[in-house]
């Protein structure tokens, strides 16, 4: 039998069953070699266009690239070798935000992941901004004295007709809502990076009570200013000398009594260690408070000859975290007739935190924790617990009808210390419990005055829940005990507080 012949000697009896692959090509080969010339014409044309198109296509990336050039570098200059890394020409509508973000694309039509977490760059520059903070909201009920928004137990007073007024009181209060900026650029010299941060915790004329009724208006104040380059801390932030990693976590704003904690104007340098260990140094702000036996209390002098100094050694790791501070500070009064007194006074803090691993009472986020401090504290201890604890100095100058130079000048030191811990009943519900305890010596001379407190303690237990991740809701029972001067006569009085609250985190 004569064989039939295909295209190009390809023989349609060959093709098996088992070579359909090899039938379905030597088909479509046979159907172009038939098909008519003016349809090849035809795809000619086509192919034609689509090239054309193409050309067209890179013409208007090219001037497109141009056109972003000459944005970024001032006309009639040379680019340099910075602008020309810089990233590239903006993409079309079409390609998506991480595709270009991959490709390292300036389009104006996309935000930019930054490099911090949970930031973007700002348009047309290697800067990094992140906005957060957070709105605390809280209700408390004082059944003994309105001590305001924190629990002041050093603002006690004795039992009596003055504090009977505002006793079993409610109020609600979000003073300490807070707005944080945070910055970062790098630079041949390490990361620039600042922070501010705003909360509305401001002096208001007379108190908190008065400006309820005026709608609220809080005034903002600074919390955080700061620049940090390298090693390197310019600006206000948490002083050097404090320690905040170990301390009890509360609704309540001031936390356990007399726990030092400042924001204060400071040049820091921090050399990082190994095995999670830094050593930092600080030159801060001075203010030395002083009282006299003339009736001042809580007087900040104009005598300050030099910033205070301090040291820090810390380590953290899954462990937890310790620290040792010290600070140096020249204090310095003079008195009505120009006669300038200094002294020379230090103190020291020393605090740690475990955490309690893996151990069948916790879930392994269960911690312990302590802090212990001595000596011219003044300042670095908030003024909320008691009119005297900023007071280092102790001034004998006669009395306010028969006013005197200084005859004496006498450093009073603090004591105290702090202890808590934490246990998670669940992985979003978490107590809390802390005892806090603060003394001063104050000095034999000074005339006895109700508002001074020579001991205070406190105790704060809390439930707190997170039914999200930026989300905590919970309530917290209070109770303080202060200690006044011996020389007033009065025993020590005891206060207590209710508080409900929530903290939104964004």
């Amino acid at each position: 039998m004569k064989k039939r012949k295909g295209f190009s000697g390809c023989s349609l009896r060959s093709i098996t069953p088992q070579s359909f692959k090899a039938r379905v090509m030597c088909t479509a080969i046979a159907g172009l070699v038939a098909m008519p010339l003016a349809h090849a014409d035809e795809l000619s044309r086509l192919q034609a266009e689509i090239n054309n198109l193409s050309t067209q296509l890179n013409q208007l990336k090219q001037a497109q690239q141009k056109h972003w050039h000459a944005q970024q570098s001032p006309a009639g200059t040379v680019q340099t070798a910075q602008a020309a890394a810089a990233p590239g020409p903006a993409l079309p509508d079409s390609v998506p935000p991480t595709k270009a973000e991959a490709l390292g694309m300036a389009d104006p039509g996309y935000v930019m992941r930054g490099a911090m977490p949970g930031s973007f760059k700002l348009p047309g520059t290697d800067t990094s901004m992140r906005i957060g903070g957070f709105v605390n909201f809280q209700g408390i009920y004082d059944p003994t004295q309105n001590l305001g928004p924190k629990f002041a137990i050093g603002n006690l007073l004795p039992s009596g007709p003055a504090r009977a007024q505002s006793g079993r009181t409610f109020h609600f209060q979000d003073k300490v809502s807070r707005l944080i900026v945070q910055t970062s650029t790098p630079s041949p010299y390490g990361d620039i990076n600042t922070n501010i941060s705003l909360d509305f915790y401001g002096y208001t004329a007379g108190g908190d009570n008065n400006q309820a009724l005026q709608n609220n208006n809080w005034g903002a104040r600074i919390v955080y200013a700061y620049g940090t380059i390298g090693h390197w801390l310019f600006g206000q932030a948490n002083s050097n000398f404090i320690d905040d990693p170990d301390q009890e976590e509360t609704f309540d704003n001031a936390g356990p009594a007399g726990v030092p904690g400042a924001h204060t104007p400071q040049i820091r340098y921090t050399l990082p260690l190994h095995a999670g260990g830094a050593l930092s140094f600080s030159i801060e702000n001075p203010q030395t408070g002083y009282q006299d036996t003339q009736g001042n209390i809580e007087v900040a002098t104009q005598t300050n000859p030099l910033p205070d100094f301090t040291a820090k050694y810390e380590r953290s790791g899954d462990w937890g975290h310790y620290q040792v501070s010290a600070v140096a500070r020249e204090l310095g009064f003079t008195d009505q007739n120009g006669v300038r007194t200094t002294k020379f006074a230090a103190a020291a803090i020393v605090g740690a935190t475990w955490n309690i691993l893996h151990t069948s009472f916790g879930l392994g986020r269960d911690n312990v924790g302590f802090q212990a401090w001595y000596g011219a504290m003044a300042r670095y201890i908030p003024d909320d617990f008691g009119a005297n604890t900023a007071s280092t100095l102790a001034i004998n100058n006669g009395t306010a009808a028969d006013p005197t130079g200084a005859t004496a000048v006498q450093v009073q030191p603090d004591v105290g210390g702090t202890v808590y811990f934490q246990h998670w009943w669940t992985s979003k519900l978490r107590t809390n419990i802390g005892f806090g305890f603060n003394h001063q010596r104050l000095a034999g001379f000074l005339p006895a005055d109700a508002q001074n407190a020579v001991t205070t303690k406190t105790v704060h237990v809390n439930l707190i829940l997170q039914p999200t991740k930026t989300v905590d809701v919970g309530i917290e029972a209070m109770w303080g005990q202060k200690t006044y001067q011996a020389s007033t006569g009065i025993s020590p009085q005891t206060a207590k507080r209710i508080e409900v609250g929530g903290i939104w985190h964004f």
